[in-house]
């Protein structure tokens, strides 16, 4: 009950509470008349400054510096511009977003050789990836910008990195490491009384000792971590810490508080419209109800979680990079263009003079020095435009090389991303018909005692229930995700064996999923001895042997068709 009444105090008094830089920051930006660079700047730092209060505020003022620095031509606006709208993107949960406005900004610091531009962005790539669950390519990043950062003596941006790091070698379970990373970190912090680390650092740390089921030390960092968010006016983090208090407390089994923390951290995160929070949030309170036996709402809360996930992972995402790595092609060759023509002026200013010297040749004898001294001066001029020609051309195959790469990259991250939602679906597919079963279960045991006039309404109940297992909606969505990654199974199969009904196709695409019997059980709505013998009747339609292995042959089968 103390807990509770701290939290709630502390929640209260947050919407009082104002930030002293940015007050000084509107203040300033008020008074500022000139739309100059300066006020580029200004509009930028308080941008920067907003995204743990209001994120949209802050992509608001990102978006209105972007506008301004376009007009000033004004490069290094430019890039803290779409740092900015990256980062409040990010903390949204709009993550195709913020890669489009971080990988824009990366390219502009890289032109103006800002190395801490470049490194902050990389950092917050990193970040994205990181909540993507893509921990490899976050890595990537994060080692990159840790690089730049020691070469350039940042101990704070260290610091940040290295809590970064943590979180992800927390997520793969390596505790030890994560540790002296957050500790680092930490301590960094508190040396330089930066008070958004220290909350940061405190939060993982909290997040760590709860994985390891120590609750107090777990609890009191957290708690650490709320109060300083509180401090600082950091909503975004004051939602993730109560996020992470409502599962320390599901973990205990102490249902009632989970509840609480998580309700406060849901009305938090809907105020700053986070839609990352609000989907971990969705899942602990489907998660305490699922424990409470109250399936209504756990159903209710399963169904946000999955509206929500729906959302971030938006098969989209791959496309709108695409289209961003096009933009940035587009302005290489038009750099490549006017290279061009440049050259060709080259060309035709020396046929002009190898014509104009014949004549002067003719006039006489006289001109000959006079056409000596021009000729050396030309062919100066000619070396230096040569000497920058092969300097611009090498810088351009440089371009051209980092951008192969990074479309290299993104392709990777389509076909790991469709990977991840095929899976994603899958299980939620499982876990849905899982549900609805218990649910089915448990109305039949109500049957065997109630009345007959209810037991006819119960029955009914059961009838519906059934028919919303493996209802052609669903599998028609599997179907879309399953060809996204395995393109063209289902029509292979077909062709080669057309005796093949609706059923036998669904039983192939989960057996090359691999799941289990009892999972494959759950989304076909059969029993295990059903799938058994519907396995043994698609064995003997692909004319298999005895020996052959079902999953191995769709496997190769489908890697041979698409050959």
């Amino acid at each position: 009950m103390k807990n509770f009444l701290i939290v709630a105090l502390i929640t209260l008094s947050t919407c009082l509470y104002a930030q002293k830089d940015i007050d000084s920051l509107s203040y300033v930006l008020d008074n500022y008349i000139s739309e100059d660079t300066v006020k580029v700047d200004l509009l930028n730092k308080l941008g920067y400054e907003y995204w743990i209060v209001d994120p949209s505020k802050s992509e608001m003022l990102g978006e209105k510096a972007l506008a301004m620095a376009r007009q000033l031509s004004y490069e290094k606006g430019k890039a803290f511009a779409n740092r900015v709208i990256g980062v409040a993107h990010w903390t949204r949960g709009n993550y195709e977003e913020a890669l489009e406005y971080l990988f824009e900004g990366l390219v502009i610091y890289r032109n103006i050789n800002d190395r801490l531009g470049q490194a902050n962005c990389l950092m917050n790539i990193g970040l994205v990836f990181s909540d993507q669950m893509n921990n490899e390519k976050a890595l990537k990043y994060y080692f990159e910008a840790v690089e730049i950062f020691e070469a350039l003596k940042k101990f704070d941006r260290i610091a940040t990195t290295y809590s970064k790091i943590g979180t992800i070698l927390l997520d793969e379970k390596k505790y030890d490491e994560a540790y002296n990373y957050l500790v680092k970190a930490l301590n960094i912090h508190q040396n330089n009384g930066f008070k958004y680390g220290i909350s940061e650092a405190n939060n993982r740390l909290g997040l760590l000792f709860l994985k390891q089921k120590e609750y107090q030390r777990s609890l009191r960092h957290l708690l650490n971590s709320f109060e300083i968010g509180k401090e600082i006016n950091d909503r975004e983090g004051m939602a993730k810490n109560l996020e992470n208090l409502g599962y320390l407390y599901l973990d205990k089994g102490d249902y009632d508080s989970a509840i609480y923390y998580f309700e406060q951290g849901l009305s938090l995160a809907n105020e700053i419209k986070s839609k990352k929070w609000l989907k971990d949030i969705y899942q602990g309170l489907k998660l305490v109800y699922e424990q409470q036996k109250n399936y209504t709402l756990a159903l209710s809360y399963a169904n946000k979680y999955n509206t929500m996930r729906d959302s971030l992972f938006n098969i989209e995402m791959a496309t709108r990079i695409a289209n961003m790595q096009t933009r940035i092609e587009t302005v290489e060759k038009e750099k490549e263009l006017e290279l061009q023509a440049q050259q060709i002026a080259l060309l035709e200013q020396e046929a002009r003079f190898n014509n104009s010297l014949k004549w002067f040749l003719v006039i006489g004898l006289m001109l000959i020095l006079l056409i000596a001294y021009l000729i050396i001066k030309n062919q100066r001029t000619r070396l230096k435009k040569d000497r920058a020609l092969y300097q611009s051309r090498e810088e351009l195959s440089r371009v051209e090389l980092e951008n192969a790469q990074l479309r290299k990259e993104e392709l990777e991250l389509e076909l790991n991303y469709k990977n991840k939602e095929l899976t994603s679906y899958t299980m939620n597919f499982i876990q849905k018909n899982e549900l609805i079963k218990e649910l089915k279960e448990a109305i039949q045991q109500i049957i065997k005692t109630a009345d007959t006039g209810i037991r006819k309404d119960l029955s009914k109940l059961i009838r519906l229930i059934d028919s919303t297992i493996g209802i052609d909606k669903d599998w028609e969505n599997f179907k879309l995700f399953f060809e996204q990654v395995h393109q063209d199974f289902f029509d292979q199969l077909k062709a080669e064996f057309p005796e093949l009904t609706g059923s036998d196709l669904k039983l192939c695409a989960l057996v090359r999923l691999n799941l289990s019997m009892k999972e494959t059980s759950a989304l076909l709505g059969i029993s295990a001895e059903s799938v058994k013998t519907a396995r043994y009747r698609l064995r003997k339609k692909l004319n298999l042997e005895s020996g052959e292995n079902l999953m191995d042959f769709l496997i190769s089968f489908n890697q041979a068709k698409s050959a």
